[in-house]
């Protein structure tokens, strides 16, 4: 408890200090200046609310890892089920699973491409359960709760609500070609990528729904 009320505390502490210190030195000054005092202590109310959204934040995080880290990553042939054979008229031309097994996480890759390559798709799924992977998907987790969007002169990047989830979204432009990305965790618990060159952002998340991540367990 004394560890965190420190913060608050001092927070509090150093708005009184600085605001009666104002008024000491401006006693000759008039009242309209007062208010600064309510306003200090306004922010610092403010600032302890925003800790406390963290501290709430960060627990669930480590409720959410701890629970991944107790389950059992699934299997090659799981993941590949994830995967069809085409998608969008596209033929997948790779797959890849088990390429971080010897870390106990299970992960699969594949690669889709229309006949005369105007259109990709690259998709990736890794399983955040067990030791190694519960501790990757934690850091994805604090990156996703958290709003932010970056624009240059190519590229759109935001992470933001999307299909009634946290998701990652990337949109590049290079003269007539765009490529999007999304990535986001299925289930809370499968960190998931789909990156289309040739796609909108709304078009590769009509894609999401039409992989079979509906059959992986929680």
């Amino acid at each position: 408890m004394k560890k965190q009320l420190l913060i608050p505390t001092l927070l509090i502490g150093c708005s009184l200090f600085f605001a009666c210190g104002s008024s000491t030195k401006n006693t000759d000054e008039s009242e309209a200046e007062e208010p600064g005092v309510v306003e200090n202590i306004s922010n610092v109310g403010e600032a302890v609310k925003g800790l406390s959204g963290l501290e709430k934040a960060m627990k669930d995080v480590e409720a959410q890892t701890n629970a991944l880290k107790a389950k059992t990553p699934v299997s090659n042939d799981d993941l590949k089920n994830v995967l069809p054979e085409t998608l969008d008229g596209l033929k997948r031309m790779s797959i890849r699973v088990g390429e971080n097994s010897s870390l106990g996480i299970s992960s699969a890759n594949a690669a889709y491409e229309n006949e005369d390559g105007s259109k990709t798709l690259d998709i990736s799924i890794m399983d955040g359960a067990g030791e190694a992977a519960s501790a990757l998907t934690g850091l994805a987790f604090y990156g996703y709760n958290t709003d932010s969007e970056e624009i240059t002169e190519n590229t759109k990047e935001r992470t933001t609500d999307f299909k009634g989830q946290r998701a990652k979204l990337t949109e590049e432009k290079y003269d007539d070609e765009i490529t999007s990305k999304i990535e986001w965790i299925h289930k809370k618990r499968y960190l998931m990528s789909m990156e289309g060159k040739g796609y909108t952002i709304d078009q590769v998340g009509d894609l999401m729904d039409k992989i079979g991540t509906g059959n992986l367990p929680e």
